[in-house]
């Protein structure tokens, strides 16, 4: 795996920042929210520091609303073409959550893990030897304790 920056930027490009560190941890959620906010079979969450992400072009525009859950979600947006880059959780204000299609070299970083996969689509193959959770893990710990094991 290639080390630290990683470039990336949205669609239109007209933001452009890096990931200065490593990940923490990457993994798909198959729940039917994030299906609905992706568009898609999953959705690809890769933890980061968030001090980690450096806007390098353009402004990132703050965009928030409230999930089925109650809780406020924070993105950041590309104001032209609207792509989520991250997102940047309430209640945890030192993690960003990247989208990690928007990294120039995505296809370097593979998921750890799948959770809801009980609401997984059914013609979607899980790859082998990847775990799965039928819900969430009790602790998110899990994650980055699984990205750990991978990188060893």
């Amino acid at each position: 795996m290639t080390p630290p920056p990683y470039p990336g930027s949205c669609l239109c490009g007209r933001v452009r920042f890096r990931l200065n560190a490593e990940p923490l941890t990457l993994y798909a959620c198959h729940c039917t929210d994030c299906q609905r906010r992706s568009g898609g079979a999953l959705l690809l969450s890769m933890w980061v520091h968030r001090d980690s992400l450096e806007v390098l072009e353009g402004t990132p525009e703050l965009v928030s609303s409230v999930a089925n859950d109650r809780r406020e979600r924070r993105n950041r947006v590309c104001p032209s073409c609207q792509v989520r880059l991250w997102s940047e959780p309430v209640d945890r204000p030192r993690l960003a959550i990247l989208r990690p299609g928007t990294l120039e070299q995505s296809k370097m970083f593979v998921p750890i893990a799948h959770q809801f996969v009980r609401s997984a689509l059914p013609w979607f193959i899980f790859p082998e030897g990847v775990a799965r959770y039928e819900a969430a893990p009790e602790d998110p710990a899990e994650f980055i304790r699984l990205w750990k094991e991978a990188k060893q």
